[in-house]
Parts: C-alpha cells; structure tokens; sequence
C-alpha cells in the first residue's frame, strides 16, 4: 500500500474521531451530570484516545467468520454486498483507537463463488465495511488463509491495498514477508507480528508466505523489528484448540518463548470460544468468534481488548465483551455485532434475545477474569 494511501486514510479516521466525538460532546451539554459521573468511573476517557494521551491504543477482535448465511444475510436486492449495519455497533471502538486490528478468517473475493465452512471465500464488500467502521489492519495468518489457493490470497491482498487496509501474517511474495508491519505514531513504533499454527493442511502457494508459529522464523522477525527501531512488539497468534475455554500447553509454550523475547503483549485467536487474559503476563489467550454463524452458547459472542502502549511503563490491557445478534427482519435474517456498551441501545430486541445478550456478555466477562471493561 502506498504511503499517501495510508495517511490519507488515517486522516478520514481522525476526523471521524472529531466528529464521534463532537456528538458526545452534544449530548453531554444536556447531561452534564451524567457526563461527569461517568467520566469520574473511567481510568481513561474517550477524550483522552482522541487528543492523544501520553500513548499508544490498540484494538484487537477477533475471528471475522463468513458462513454461507452471513453472506446471504449482506446480499442486497440488486445483487451487491452490504455488510455496514453488521458492524453499526462496534465502530466507536475502533473509531477510538490508534490502531484496530481484527483476525480477518476468509479469503476474498470480487465476483465469487462465495463458500462458507470448510473452504471460505466471501465478498469484497466484507472488507469495505471493516475500513469504514474504522479498521486499520487486518490479520491474514490463520488456517484459512490457502482455503483458495493463490487466487485467494492475491485478491485479498489486492482488496485490502485497495481500502487502505494494512495486511499482516500472509504476503504475496518472501521479500514483503521479511518486512515487519510498523504502526507509528511518534514517538511509538510498534511492530505487530501475526502467525498461525497451520493452514489446515493445505500448501502455501509457491512463491507466497504466510507466517507460521515457527519460533526461528519469528526471532528473526523480532530482530528485524528491533533494526527498525521499534518501540515495542506484539503478536496476534492464531494459536490454541477449538471450543476450549483454557490455553493447553503448545500455548503457554509459545507465549514463555514471547516473554523471553520481550514481546510486550500477545493476543490470541482461533478456539472460537473466549478464553482468559492474563493481565500481568499481557497475554489474551483467546479473543474467540467475533461474527459467525455458530449459535451455542460461548460461540455465539466473544472478547475484544484495547491495549495502551506507554513507552516508561507496562501495557494496560482492558476487554470488551460482545455478542451476535441474529435479528429477523423483513423476512430474513442480519448480524449485528453488540458490545456491552450497546446494552440498552438497541431497538426490536425481544426479551428472550435481551437475555441471551445478557447472559453472553457475563458468560465472557467471566472467562476473561478480573480485567478492567473498557466504556465508551
């Protein structure tokens, strides 16, 4: 992506942080009170991420799942894909931060066929609606990355460079892959690594990589990154055994070998299922699902975490929970991503779905542990 690209587009994000927040600025005039009171019960405000704090804020959710439905659900009368109102919700978490990142687990694809599980592949809008709801990066390395082989990862690559987006964790050829992603904001430059424990067994196309949880091959991307004058370095691994609410042990393994390193924090993705933040070793085991069409409980909704980098003091970590609102409406079916701030917010919620809603969000504030939730 060019650089013009990329400060062009992180300049649309400032200004839509201006305007986010001149509308809460609105309505606190006509509750001042309550402003107030709200602002003494937070460590760190909105003001505080968008007039820059001594600082850096990272945002991370977690596995973006496209099953057929979903993909049904975003299709429009006249054919095309519109996926905005999915993400309605979570935007002024992203909005807020520096830098949001999410595990992008599908490929993309212009014209199609779309494929759900096993071998997914889903419509380009997917990724015009993560940029304008504020995402900066999005996460390639995870065991769908080959579900379309060559074609899959160079279109995906190509739409995302196209939006603006950043990519890590697959890479078009070895020479990009031996580049670590740098975010910056001065002073901050933090390299963010992303790898993953396999590819379902499918081959990386000749010529292109995609990074594996290979601890040689990640020293030399953390001594790379050092080169580059980073000032801290954090992975998104895509780690860990499905529908398990704990790490197992080829995690803990990875994650010592992280801390040996001086990797700052480490943030975990793929069970599908939240498991618990480690708040004093700054590791997220796992995120779980953020959008998909699994339904059990657990499944159904997932973390997100926002990470405030300081450069003379450790990293902060605070967690988000949400959950997947499948709404009928006008005959068919939407997706709507809920974080727990949205509670109260939104319309035609029966009290059975409130519930659920409800009870997902405790459900993972439990399994995350004692972290501080992130308001808004």
């Amino acid at each position: 992506m060019s650089g013009g690209r990329y400060i062009q587009n992180k300049y649309k994000k400032m200004a839509a942080k201006i305007l986010l927040f001149g509308g809460l600025m609105l309505v606190g005039l006509g509750s001042c009170r309550d402003a107030g009171q709200r602002a003494s019960r937070r460590d760190s405000s909105v003001l505080d991420t968008v007039v820059g704090p001594a600082g850096l804020t990272l945002v991370f959710s977690g596995d973006i799942m496209q099953h057929l439905p979903q993909v049904n659900a975003a299709r429009q009368p006249d054919g095309t894909y519109d996926y905005s109102a999915c993400f309605r919700y979570i935007r002024p978490f992203w909005e807020y931060a520096d830098f949001a990142v999410v595990n992008l687990e599908t490929t993309l694809s212009y014209t199609g066929p779309y494929s759900g599980y096993p071998r997914f592949s889903s419509p380009a809008a997917l990724a015009v609606a993560l940029r304008d709801a504020g995402v900066d990066v999005v996460a390639l390395a995870n065991n769908h990355s080959c579900d379309r082989g060559e074609r899959g990862i160079r279109t995906t690559l190509r739409v995302a460079d196209s939006l603006g987006l950043q990519c890590v964790g697959a890479y078009a050829d070895s020479i990009q892959a031996t580049r670590p992603l740098i975010l910056e904001k001065k002073p901050f430059r933090v390299a963010l690594l992303n790898a993953t424990y396999s590819t379902n067994g499918l081959p990386v196309p000749q010529g292109m990589k995609v990074h594996m949880l290979d601890t040689l091959r990640m020293a030399r991307e953390v001594a790379a990154a050092r080169k580059q004058h980073a000032t801290h370095v954090v992975l998104f691994a895509h780690w860990g055994e499905e529908y398990q609410q704990q790490p197992h042990a080829a995690q803990r393994r990875v994650a010592d070998w992280c801390r040996r390193q001086g990797i700052d924090v480490v943030v975990g993705s793929h069970p599908h299922v939240a498991q618990p933040i480690d708040t004093a070793a700054r590791v997220v085991w796992s995120l779980g699902n953020f959008v998909s069409n699994q339904r059990k409980r657990y499944q159904d909704g997932g973390l997100n975490v926002r990470i405030r980098l300081f450069l003379h003091r450790p990293p902060r970590v605070e967690m988000l929970p949400h959950w997947v609102w499948k709404a009928a409406e006008e005959g068919r079916y939407r997706y709507y991503i809920l974080p727990a701030y949205a509670a109260g917010m939104v319309a035609g919620m029966d009290s059975a779905d409130h519930q659920t809603f409800l009870q997902s969000l405790d459900d993972n504030r439990t399994v995350a542990g004692a972290v501080d939730e992130v308001v808004l």
